[in-house]
Parts: C-alpha cells; sequence; structure tokens
C-alpha cells in the first residue's frame, strides 16, 4: 500500500513540477537530449602529473558548462544523476579500477554547499559501473578556497598537502578519482600523491569535463578514426600502438 501511495505521489508531483534541462531550461528532463547532442568531446590529451590515465568526456563550455553550475551553484543536486548518465555513455573504453574515490570538498565548503557534487556523480558511476565506492577515506583537511583565478603553479602550492587518507584500512591498489571539472590538474595530483602516500599503486580520474587553455578551442576536431565521446589518452595510444 506504502510503495502504491509513494509511486502515485511521484507520479503527480512529476506531473505538477515537471524536470526541466539544467541547460537549456526545457521540460521533459534534467539534461535533454538536444543539450546532449551539443557537447564537444574533448580531444585526447596527456594525463595531469600524478596520474597514470584521465578520461575526460567534453570540453568545459556551453551546455555543460550551465549545466555544471546548475548542480554546483543552484543545488540542483538531482542533475547529478543525468551527468552521470551522459558520462558513463561516454567512457565505453576507459580502463578498469578497483574503486571509485570522489575529490572531496573541505567540511566548510561541504556544509555551505550541502552535497559534494564530485561524490554525487561518483555514486551514481559507481551503480552504473557495478564498482565499489569509496568516500570515506580521502579527506580535505585544508581548506584551499576557490582556485578559478590562480595558474597552474599557484594552483600546485595551494593544494599541496591539502589532502590525507584518513580511512582505518588503506585505500585500494587500483584508484579511480571522480571529479567534476579537470582545469590544471593540480587537485588531482595532491589526490594521488595523498592516496600513492596511503598504499595505492595506480590513480586514475574521471572527469565530466576540461577547460581549454585559451587560443586553442579551434583545435577541438576529433583525430581521424577517434571515438565520439570521451577522449583517453592511455586508452587511444594503446589502440594507436596495436
Amino acid at each position: 500500500m506504502w510503495s502504491r501511495l509513494t509511486i502515485l505521489s511521484e507520479a503527480v508531483l512529476d506531473l505538477l513540477f515537471p524536470d526541466r534541462c539544467a541547460s537549456c531550461g526545457r521540460v521533459g528532463g534534467l539534461f535533454c537530449a538536444a543539450c546532449r547532442a551539443a557537447l564537444r568531446p574533448y580531444p585526447p590529451a596527456p594525463p595531469p602529473p600524478g596520474l597514470d590515465a584521465v578520461a575526460v568526456a567534453w570540453c568545459y563550455e556551453g551546455a555543460v558548462r550551465r549545466a555544471v553550475h546548475t548542480l554546483k551553484y543552484r543545488r540542483r543536486r538531482r542533475v547529478a544523476i543525468a551527468l552521470a548518465d551522459a558520462l558513463a555513455s561516454s567512457l565505453a573504453d576507459w580502463p578498469p579500477g578497483d574503486a571509485l574515490v570522489p575529490v572531496p570538498l573541505h567540511a566548510e565548503r561541504l556544509a555551505e554547499r550541502g552535497f559534494n557534487q564530485s561524490a554525487e556523480l561518483a555514486r551514481q558511476l559507481a551503480l552504473r559501473w557495478n564498482m565499489p565506492l569509496r568516500a570515506d577515506g580521502l579527506v580535505r583537511a585544508r581548506d584551499t578556497g576557490h582556485q578559478a583565478h590562480l595558474g597552474r603553479r599557484a594552483r600546485l602550492s595551494n593544494v599541496a598537502g591539502a589532502f590525507v587518507w584518513r580511512a582505518p584500512t588503506p585505500p585500494p591498489a587500483r584508484v579511480v578519482l571522480v571529479d567534476d571539472v579537470l582545469t590544471t590538474g593540480a587537485t588531482l595530483d595532491a589526490c594521488a600523491a595523498a592516496l600513492r602516500a596511503a598504499g595505492a599503486q595506480q590513480v586514475s580520474a574521471v572527469a565530466l569535463a576540461r577547460a581549454r587553455a585559451p587560443g586553442t578551442l579551434h583545435s577541438l576536431a576529433r583525430p581521424p578514426g577517434a571515438q565520439r565521446g570521451a577522449s583517453c589518452y592511455n586508452c587511444t595510444r594503446k589502440r594507436t600502438r596495436a
């Protein structure tokens, strides 16, 4: 009886308050087909220092940028479900790992926002990939503030030593970090250092999008034979050698 009432209540709420696209605002879904079709795959690139491999789905612009802002700053938590769906569909060639570990927020930032967007993405990806989620070990021990205005060197200095592994058990041997947006890679580098210090042997990362350096957006065309969707430098390199 309770389950039927719950289903009925959800149906009524969906009718009265239908989902709107986190990017364009159209009614009908959290991330509509038109916005997903407009996403530009991020081209193959070497992983940032500290990572064994990285997979980035799209260029951080347009529809995905607006959707990420809706998730993080307008606090529409359910947008993570739609973004994780799209991300999982794009990462067909992603190498395996033993567990997913989200990039953590500092406790003060977490209290301010109410949730960690990387943890929400990681939780949804864990369900889709049938992988363990370890969100209990990696901690941002120091608040690094906003880094949008910092260059790579400043970011590296800012996040150095900011992350530690505090779980009673060591991290898995092969960790896959999950982040929403990759910029210089300084944060992932610092996370990887903390994981390796605690015993991880291989650290990779997945991200929804990555910002391109100024003046490089004209070179985003996919190379001949590249698969539509996310790019993984190590995977592309392996296919080329084969």
